[in-house]
Parts: C-alpha cells; sequence; structure tokens
C-alpha cells in the first residue's frame, strides 16, 4: 500500500472511531400488547392453585440480547407495561431477542433499529399463527425529539385504517402508523372508529386523556386475540412521566 493510501486508509479510521465516540447512548425499551389468558386453577387436597399460562399465550417474561463483547442485555416482558430501558452499545442496530428454553438461550425474535436516538418496540403475537411463539413488532421513535414532553402518540397496529377524533380533530392513521400531538389542556376527549363488515365507521373507545405538565401519553390500537373476544378491537391509554433531557 502506498503511503498516500495507507494515510487515507488511518484517516478514514480515525473519524469513524471519533463519530462513534460522539454517538450519545441510546435507550431501548418494549411494549407488549394484547390479551391476557383465562385465569386457570386447580385444586389439590382442598387448596386452590393457579397454573401457569399455556405456552404461546403470553409473550416471554425474560428477554436476552446479545450485546458483542459486553454483557447481555437483560429485561422483563409483560402484557401491557413498558420495560425498562436498557442502554444500547453504540452502533448496535440489530436486535436479536432471546428467551431461555431449559439451560440454552435460543433466538426469539429480531427487530432493526435507528443507529440514533431512543426507540420503544411494540410487540404482539402474529395475527395469523395466535400465538407469542411468533411475534409481529413495530419500532417507534421515543426519545424527546420524536415523543416529546406534553404530547400524546396515537400508535395503530391494527392490520386496518383506524380514525380517531381527538380535540376536535378528525385523524386517519393508516395500518402500523403513528400520530404525534400536542396536549393543550389537561383533559382531552378521545374517540377511536373502524370500518365494520359493511364499511361503516364504527366507535370502538370513547374516553378522555388525562395527562398532568411534564407527562406524555400512549394510545395504542391493537386487535383482541383472546378468548371469544366481545370487541376485535382494544385500546391501550398509557400515560407517563417525559424523561429528563440530556445533559449538555
Amino acid at each position: 500500500m502506498n503511503p498516500m493510501r495507507k494515510s487515507l486508509v488511518f484517516l478514514l479510521a480515525i473519524t469513524a472511531a471519533l463519530a462513534q465516540e460522539k454517538t450519545p447512548p441510546r435507550k431501548l425499551r418494549f411494549l407488549a400488547v394484547g390479551d391476557m389468558p383465562p385465569f386457570r386453577q386447580e385444586i389439590r387436597d382442598g387448596v386452590r392453585y393457579e397454573l401457569e399460562a399455556e405456552p404461546g399465550t403470553v409473550p416471554p417474561r425474560q428477554i436476552q440480547i446479545p450485546a458483542g463483547e459486553g454483557k447481555p442485555l437483560d429485561t422483563m416482558l409483560s402484557l401491557g407495561s413498558f420495560s425498562t430501558s436498557l442502554t444500547v452499545p453504540s452502533g448496535m442496530t440489530q436486535v436479536v431477542l432471546q428467551t431461555k428454553q431449559g439451560e440454552a438461550l435460543v433466538p426469539w425474535h429480531q427487530v432493526n433499529i435507528p443507529a440514533q436516538g431512543d426507540s420503544l418496540v411494540v410487540l404482539w403475537r402474529d395475527p395469523k399463527k395466535n400465538t407469542w411463539e411468533a411475534a409481529r413488532s413495530a419500532v417507534i421513535g421515543d426519545d424527546l425529539v420524536a415523543f416529546p414532553s406534553g404530547s400524546v402518540r396515537l400508535i395503530n397496529i391494527l392490520p386496518t385504517t383506524a380514525r380517531f377524533l381527538f380535540a376536535e380533530q378528525t385523524i386517519d392513521i393508516t395500518a402500523g402508523g403513528l400520530k404525534v400531538l400536542p396536549l393543550t389542556q389537561a383533559t382531552t376527549p378521545v374517540q377511536v372508529s373502524v370500518l365494520d363488515a359493511a364499511q361503516q365507521w364504527r366507535v370502538v373507545y370513547q374516553s378522555a386523556i388525562t395527562q398532568n405538565s411534564g407527562e406524555r401519553g400512549n394510545v395504542i390500537l391493537y386487535r383482541a386475540d383472546g378468548v371469544s373476544p366481545r370487541t376485535p378491537v382494544k385500546v391501550l391509554n398509557l400515560r407517563e412521566p417525559a424523561p429528563a433531557p440530556p445533559a449538555p
């Protein structure tokens, strides 16, 4: 290799290393949505014992993410609740979720996340296979730029368009889409409609969002996957304190 080319390779390596050092730490968290399975119990010697959920009816309780040469990342999944936030190593964009089977770790699901910014992975069970052993997911920007304090995030993970009547606005959100809107008052009415078999809009949710200063909210529309659900659509309303902005 001639001296000029060697110098160019060296400069490129230094530039890449400096860029990686300047990349701020990223946070990654998960939200599993769906219905809890029916409560099961058995009576042994006159005592009632709750039985474990049948395989595939709930997401894995614990997941682990390999992190290259670093220590693996661990977090817990619980239906309808955010997981803890994990600090993602710089440069990681492919995330493999592993679960434990016996003493072995096996791949369960894989997502790709952006190279910059915090991310939320929304998980649900595959509607065709109807089991958590085959999951679907959507990756959503989750930092204060994508999801600022004082806003609400409308998320539609139905396989069809949903119509939101929100703060006197009519907003159609396509399958897998979302909309982030500012909240200008402490309590805001919200109504959600979906198209029925006759292609008529049918109201499936009507309530109000209450949100305090310094909070941000989520309204997540998803397919009911329980046993004989009364309505095919469910709405999960979650609010949370907005994270503190990064130090300058």
